[in-house]
C-alpha cells in the first residue's frame, strides 16, 4: 500500500515538474471554487451545462432535464486569498412535474397514483474553497444546505429509493439537509486527467439520516478545448426507508466547449 502511494504521489509531483498550467486552461472546474470565462458555455450529455455570465459568475442548468426536473444553479467567485480561492453556489431544483409523471401504475410507474404530490421546490446555498497544493492538482472542499418549501403535504410512502434519485429528494421528507465533501482532481499529462471526490450528505429529522456518493472518472481535453469525454464509476450508499444500500454504477459523459 505504501508503494502505491508513493508512486502516486510521485506522478502527481512529476506531472507537476514537467507539464504546462493547463488544468484550468481546459475549463474542467465544475465541482471547485473556479468559475469558466465570460462567455464561455459547457453544455453536457448527462451532466449540468454550465455558462460563463461574467469571469466570475457562472450559471449552470440540465437542458435534457429543464422540462421534468429543473434544476438551476449561480456560482459566483470572491477571489482568491493567500493561495485559497472561494466561492459560493446557490440553486433551486423543482422535482413536482418529475414525481407526478412516475406516480403511475404499471412500468415506469415509481409512485403510487393514489397519492398527491404538491407543488414544491428546494433552495440550495453552498460554499467551495480550493486550493492548489501542486500546479495541475486542484483539491476542493465544500458544505452546504437545502431547505425545501410545499405547498401541502408529501405522504413519506411516496420516497423513490433509487441512488442519486433519493438523495435529492429526500429532503422534501424530512428538512433540512447538509452536504460536505471533498473534490480532488489533477493531469497525468496536459490532456488526460483524473477526478476522485466523496460527497456526504446528512438528512435532519430521520433515522434514515445518512447517503454517500464517491465518483472516480478519467477525463480527456481535446487540443481546442472543444470537447471531454469523461469515464469512470459512481459508488452510492444510502440508508433508506427500506434498508441500507450499496450501488455502484458507470459513469460517461462528453462536455462540449464554445467560446473562450
Amino acid at each position: 500500500m505504501k508503494k502505491v502511494l508513493l508512486c502516486f504521489i510521485g506522478v502527481i509531483i512529476f506531472s507537476d515538474l514537467f507539464s504546462q498550467d493547463t488544468l484550468t486552461k481546459n475549463y474542467w472546474t465544475d465541482g471547485t471554487a473556479f468559475t469558466i470565462p465570460k462567455h464561455r458555455w459547457e453544455p453536457g450529455l448527462f451532466t449540468l451545462s454550465r455558462y460563463g455570465i461574467t469571469n466570475k459568475l457562472e450559471l449552470s442548468a440540465h437542458p435534457l432535464m429543464v422540462f421534468l426536473m429543473p434544476q438551476v444553479k449561480i456560482k459566483a467567485g470572491w477571489g482568491e486569498y493567500s493561495g485559497f480561492r472561494l466561492a459560493t453556489e446557490h440553486g433551486i431544483f423543482y422535482p413536482t412535474q418529475f414525481m407526478r409523471l412516475v406516480s403511475s401504475k404499471g412500468t415506469g410507474g415509481l409512485i403510487s397514483p393514489e397519492f398527491t404530490i404538491p407543488q414544491m421546490f428546494a433552495i440550495s446555498n453552498r460554499f467551495l474553497v480550493s486550493y492548489r497544493p501542486f500546479k495541475n492538482v486542484i483539491l476542493t472542499a465544500h458544505a452546504g444546505m437545502t431547505f425545501a418549501v410545499k405547498f401541502g403535504p408529501l405522504d413519506k410512502r411516496t420516497t423513490i429509493d433509487l441512488p442519486i434519485l433519493y438523495t435529492r429528494l429526500a429532503v422534501f421528507y424530512n428538512e433540512p439537509a447538509s452536504d460536505a465533501g471533498l473534490d480532488f482532481r489533477g493531469q497525468f499529462i496536459p490532456r488526460l486527467g483524473w477526478l476522485f471526490n466523496v460527497e456526504n450528505f446528512f438528512i435532519w429529522g430521520t433515522a434514515e439520516n445518512y447517503l454517500l456518493e464517491n465518483k472516480g472518472v478519467l477525463a480527456y481535453t481535446s487540443k481546442k478545448e472543444t470537447l471531454r469525454i469523461e469515464a469512470g464509476y459512481k459508488l452510492c450508499f444510502g440508508k433508506y426507508p427500506a434498508g441500507p444500500q450499496w450501488h455502484l454504477l458507470p459513469v460517461i459523459d462528453l462536455i462540449f466547449g464554445i467560446g473562450h
